[in-house]
């Protein structure tokens, strides 16, 4: 499968592993590129899994300068609970990388080659059906069933080992994780 992994979208968006969910990697990048710009974005709240992401992933400086804030705003709010912005802003890119995902399948060339190289997880499978129409239902019911097999392979595989006393599984328990409820990481209530 090595250079298949590799496979280049006709469209020019670069390469993902077929694995990876499309929608989810690039959710993953806008996530990062939220986090890396907070002191534009100026977000009032956040979430657990937000805050924790910025303690953990942004800057020092610009880290220790948000909480700074967000401790300030949060002594000042009433009772009522507080929105995650952050998460707001992903289940807004979230329907813009699933409509731009509908919008490709349009094209002459994407079809064919999401059905041979393509991932999507499971979630966003589901919820690009009630974007397309039933003739790509069928290349995303073929990508996700494509993925589901291999991973179902793996995972028996790595049963019999892990009952025969071998512990090693190359990551496949983290693809199928993934495969099941999008990339580890992803944080956002839709």
């Amino acid at each position: 499968m090595g250079s298949d992994k590799a496979a280049r979208s006709p469209q020019g968006s670069g390469g993902n592993q077929e694995e990876a969910c499309l929608i989810c990697v690039a959710l993953r990048k806008f996530q990062l590129e939220c986090v890396e710009d907070l002191g534009a974005r100026m977000p009032q709240s956040l979430c657990s899994g937000h805050t924790w992401l910025v303690a953990k992933s942004a800057d020092a400086g610009a880290a220790a300068d948000f909480l700074l804030r967000l401790i300030g705003h949060a002594l000042k709010e009433e009772s009522a609970p507080l929105r995650c912005e952050m998460c707001l802003w992903m289940a807004q890119e979230e329907n813009r990388e699933l409509d731009e995902f509908a919008k490709k399948l349009l094209t002459p060339t994407y079809p064919e080659w999401f059905r041979e190289h393509g991932g999507l997880c499971i979630p966003h499978a589901r919820k690009l059906f009630d974007r397309v129409g039933r003739e790509f239902r069928e290349i995303i019911v073929l990508a996700v069933q494509r993925e589901t097999m291999a991973l179902k392979d793996e995972l028996v595989a790595l049963s019999r080992s892990a009952k025969a006393g071998m512990q090693t599984h190359a990551g496949v328990l983290g693809r199928a994780a993934e495969h099941l409820v999008g990339k580890r990481g992803l944080f956002f209530r839709n």
